[in-house]
C-alpha cells in the first residue's frame, strides 16, 4: 500500500466516523422531538386563538343606522326595520363563551322617512355577548330605546334554534326605500 493510499484510507475512516456521529446525533434529536411531542399530547386541543365572525345587523327601530362598530370593527349601515343579508368581515372573539364576555357597540342614527332628517346622533354601549355553544356570525340586533343584543350563531333570525329576536318587521305603510336625501 502506497503512502497516498494509506492517507486516503485514514481520511475515509475519519469521514465514516463523522458520518456515523451525525447519524447518531440525527437519531438522538429525532427521538427527543418524538418524546417531546408525545409528552405534549394530553388529549387537549391546542389553542387555536380567537375565532373570527362576519358581522350583520338587524335594525328593529324607526331610525336609520348610518354606520356601526363592534369593538372597533366596522359593521356597515342598516335601514329602519331592516337588516340581515349583508355581511362584513370580521371580528375576533373567544372560541368559548364566558359570563363576562362583552363588546363595545358604537352607532350613529338619524330619523328615517317619514320623519324629517335633523342630523346624526352617536350612541355607545358595552353589551354582553349572549351565550353561544357554536361558532358563527355576529348578529347585532338594534332594538328600541337604544338597546342592543349581540348573538353569535351559525344561523340567523328564522333559523331553527336561533336564540335571538325574529327579523325586523316594517310597520304597515312604512316606505320601502329610504335614502338620506329623501329625509331632508
Amino acid at each position: 500500500m502506497t503512502e497516498f493510499q494509506a492517507s486516503w484510507y485514514k481520511v475515509q475512516r475519519k469521514l465514516d466516523e463523522l458520518k456515523n456521529g451525525w447519524q447518531r446525533l440525527h437519531r438522538a434529536v429525532g427521538m427527543a422531538l418524538l418524546i417531546a411531542t408525545l409528552m405534549g399530547c394530553n388529549g387537549e386541543e391546542p389553542d387555536k386563538g380567537p375565532a373570527h365572525a362576519s358581522i350583520t345587523a338587524y335594525n328593529h327601530t324607526a331610525d336609520y343606522i348610518h354606520e356601526f362598530y363592534v369593538n372597533g370593527s366596522w359593521g356597515g349601515n342598516s335601514r329602519a326595520y331592516g337588516g340581515g343579508g349583508k355581511f362584513v368581515c370580521c371580528i375576533g372573539y373567544p372560541r368559548k363563551w364566558h359570563p363576562d364576555l362583552t363588546a363595545t357597540v358604537r352607532w350613529s342614527t338619524s330619523a328615517s322617512k317619514p320623519n324629517l332628517y335633523e342630523g346624526e346622533t352617536w350612541h355607545e354601549l358595552v353589551v354582553l355577548i349572549e351565550q353561544f355553544d357554536e361558532l358563527g356570525t355576529l348578529n347585532v340586533h338594534f332594538l328600541p330605546e337604544h338597546k342592543v343584543r349581540l348573538i353569535i350563531s351559525p344561523g340567523s333570525p328564522g333559523f331553527p334554534g336561533y336564540r335571538g329576536p325574529a327579523a325586523p318587521v316594517k310597520p304597515v305603510g312604512w316606505p320601502k326605500l329610504i335614502i338620506k336625501e329623501d329625509l331632508k
